[in-house]
């Protein structure tokens, strides 16, 4: 009797084992499907904006997409082609919107989702490479700004910082051998152990208000001429 109760409660436990998984792999795989959903709605968006130009344009994925760059920068004629959940083969796949778009400068940010999705740093400097090649080949005269990959802090339980300083090397070395101009917001953005600074964001990864105002403070120099500048500050 006692050795039938046993192997009833293992087979119990095992049952409730693989319930929890299919439910958390139907949950991944739901939450996917949302994320991808909302990509192919703005990627068919940005086909049809393609034809217009912008004289700045932010790249990126929803840490990107998440910033309000017509209003952060007033009067800079900015678009935002940042899409939620992006990785960086995914912003390969797209850039041609962004040469249609013929900017006068572009501010890249991209590689977090390559570590999100376990991708590993490889794929993401593989990636990089492909995606310079195609910016001088198609925008040569564009001003190219690569920023640095934002630390994640403990809230955010999908990835730890172990690999972005290895990117944001990665990404340096890159901008100087191209002469572009590399913006390291990775040690503004971080705490003295690395993570991404609490009040900076309410999920660990993804900004708040504040974190995009630290974001404008460090990159308004970075915006044209003096005309431009004072514009995107607010001032006269």
């Amino acid at each position: 009797m006692k050795r039938m109760l046993i192997i009833t409660s293992i087979m119990l436990n095992i049952v409730v084992l693989v319930g929890a998984s299919v439910i958390w792999f139907n949950k991944d795989n739901f939450i996917m499907g949302i994320i991808e959903a909302r990509a192919t709605r703005l990627h068919s968006q940005f086909d049809i904006l393609s034809s217009k130009s912008a004289n700045v344009v932010f790249l990126g994925d929803s840490i990107t997409e998440g910033g309000l760059w017509n209003e952060l920068f007033p009067g800079v004629n900015v678009v935002n082609r940042g899409i939620g959940g992006n990785t960086t083969g995914e912003v390969l796949s797209r850039i041609d919107q962004v040469f249609k778009l013929k900017p006068e400068k572009l501010f890249l940010m991209i590689g977090v989702n390559d570590l999100n999705r376990q991708l590993g740093p490889n794929v993401a400097k593989s990636n990089y490479i492909k995606i310079f090649d195609l910016i001088d080949k198609n925008i040569p005269g564009t001003e190219i700004y690569i920023q640095s990959v934002l630390p994640v802090n403990d809230d955010w339980k999908r990835i730890d910082n172990t690999h972005i300083p290895t990117l944001n090397v990665e990404l340096k070395n890159h901008a100087i051998q191209r002469g572009y101009t590399y913006i390291d917001l990775h040690s503004v953005f971080s705490d003295s152990n690395g993570r991404l600074l609490r009040n900076l964001s309410n999920d660990g990864i993804h900004l708040l208000g504040s974190g995009y105002e630290l974001w404008r403070k460090k990159i308004v120099s970075y915006l044209s001429d003096e005309h431009m500048t004072s514009q995107a500050s607010g001032t006269p």
